[in-house]
């Protein structure tokens, strides 16, 4: 168990968090815009919803080719799937996808639309993949038990396989007492203690935002035998990122 040199936040159901938006706001507790929310969503709002989810997925797998060319993964793990959104894209690219949420009404408006090619679930198979996709997930678990669940991840990355994650790791400083947070970067200098109390007055069902060490995702990947990985830095509204993509040696 890799340990984190973060304070603990104390006790928040994120399950609980979750199970309530997937049966309020399955589409908008993914993408958190106003077409998606429940009461607005149609046929339109929903095609380009899983478009989104192609248009993510081809782009990731690109992106993969170019640095490991001749990668043409048979079976891909969606962490954190929701409805589906990247999961029935991995599904169309590799013939055999698994979407893993911890939500059941989440993944009971998935299995609605599900091809042949792919099976939704709450725990990880034991079985081992050939791309491992996780994006916009982790930022929503506790890193306490993110950490665990990505050592869980690696160990199911088939010989050969790429990773495709993506982790907020520090927040502006304007957003240093939003709920969940732990790392800001500013003028200041680096607080790694924020937002902590804010997080025991949020209503259930709200999304919260966790800042995660990336030496502990460094050192959990590493220790998992991935090499070559790269890093790409992301921003959703002063939440900094990084989506990393790496290889397990065949």
């Amino acid at each position: 168990m890799f340990a984190s040199r973060q304070a603990p936040v104390g006790p928040r159901d994120t399950d609980g968090d979750w199970e309530e938006i997937g049966r309020l706001n399955p589409y908008f507790g993914v993408l958190t815009d106003p077409k998606f929310l429940t009461e607005n969503l149609n046929d339109e709002a929903r095609t380009e919803f899983f478009q989104s989810g192609r248009d993510t997925v081809h782009g990731q797998l690109a992106l993969l080719q170019r640095r490991f060319p001749g990668f043409e993964p048979n079976s891909a793990l969606d962490f954190g799937c929701g409805v589906g959104r990247l999961t029935l894209a991995l599904g169309e690219v590799t013939g055999d996808a698994v979407g893993i949420d911890i939500s059941a009404s989440m993944l009971a408006e998935a299995r609605r639309q599900a091809p042949d090619t792919v099976v939704f679930g709450k725990d990880l198979p034991e079985r081992t993949f050939d791309w491992i996709l996780s994006l916009i997930v982790f930022q929503h678990i506790p890193p306490e038990r993110g950490y665990s669940l990505l050592m869980g991840l690696i160990q199911r990355l088939a010989p050969g396989g790429c990773v495709t994650l993506q982790f907020v790791i520090y927040r502006d400083e304007r957003h240093a007492q939003v709920a969940g947070g732990r790392i800001t970067v500013g003028p200041g200098g680096v607080d790694d203690a924020s937002g902590h109390a804010a997080l025991a007055r949020l209503a259930k069902g709200e999304m919260v935002m966790f800042d995660y060490d990336l030496s502990v995702i460094a050192a959990i990947l590493f220790a998992g035998g991935l090499i070559d990985i790269d890093l790409e830095h992301t921003d959703h509204g002063g939440f900094h990122g990084v989506i990393v993509r790496g290889r397990k040696p065949a």
